[in-house]
């Protein structure tokens, strides 16, 4: 994923090449943790913190500033007209690159990311599986998805409550751990909303994880593109309203007879 040449880049402007490492990865996932960060680069621990104080003093990122702390590259457009007036000759090029990873602007209170290549959409999925501490609802109609992350899932459950819910009783017979069914408002409103799939849009995984983030994969006209929303401020009302209608899959009921 880390282009040399794009390190290259950022350490002719200054960059340590710890820096440089930690500044891409943020700017494809466009939030991530301390934790997150250390697994995508390898940048040994007792020196990502250290790496992202210095990145942050020089401008580049930002942190939420509250437990567990998450980190952001700040605005891309805005960061680098600051130093494209102090050096306009070394940076079109990397301003041309590094915007190409910058989505959309975050909302100040629910911070939304566009994910649009398939290694961003796959890291954040499985960060979010690895990183839960009280809770992951799962949702998805898609085989290929349960297949894909099917021992992620199950890794999962092993820490916590784990509700995966599927579209289609005969996936059950798939699926790496109990799974449900959704109710009548599940099925109209994630699995078959008439509007979405009337422009051409289908829900083919959703996810929450903590109450607290959401990650929806979107097919819109046979492209896959991923949202990704911390902090989430509907997470908590939506996780409480799904487990009020989800009931045992076929297999799961055998199961737990």
């Amino acid at each position: 994923m880390i282009d040399d040449s794009l390190l290259a880049h950022l350490k002719e402007i200054g960059m340590s090449e710890y820096e440089a490492r930690v500044y891409v990865i943020l700017s494809a996932l466009r939030v991530a943790s301390a934790r997150d960060i250390h697994e995508q680069t390898k940048i040994p621990r007792g020196r990502i913190y250290e790496t992202l104080t210095t990145l942050a003093q020089k401008g580049f990122i930002v942190s939420s500033g509250k437990s567990p702390m998450r980190y952001s590259p700040v605005d891309v457009t805005e960061t680098f007209e600051r130093l494209k007036r102090e050096s306009m000759t070394s940076l079109e090029e990397l301003y041309r690159r590094l915007k190409a990873l910058e989505t959309e602007m975050p909302e100040p209170l629910m911070q939304g990311y566009k994910l649009c290549t398939e290694w961003t959409r796959d890291s954040q999925i499985r960060l979010i599986l690895h990183r839960a501490k009280s809770e992951i609802i799962l949702l998805s109609n898609d085989e290929a998805f349960l297949t894909r992350y099917g021992s992620e899932i199950s890794r999962a459950a092993k820490r916590v409550p784990v509700y995966l819910i599927v579209g289609r009783e005969e996936l059950a017979d798939i699926a790496p751990i109990r799974c449900y069914l959704g109710g009548n408002d599940i099925e109209s409103s994630l699995f078959h909303n008439e509007a979405g799939e009337s422009n051409g849009l289908s829900l083919n995984f959703f996810m929450m994880a903590d109450r607290c983030e959401s990650l929806s994969i979107l097919e819109e006209n046979g492209k896959l593109v991923g949202i990704f929303i911390y902090p989430d401020l509907y997470a908590g009302y939506m996780s409480r309203k799904v487990l009020q209608e989800v009931q045992p899959a076929g297999r799961s009921r055998k199961r737990s007879g």
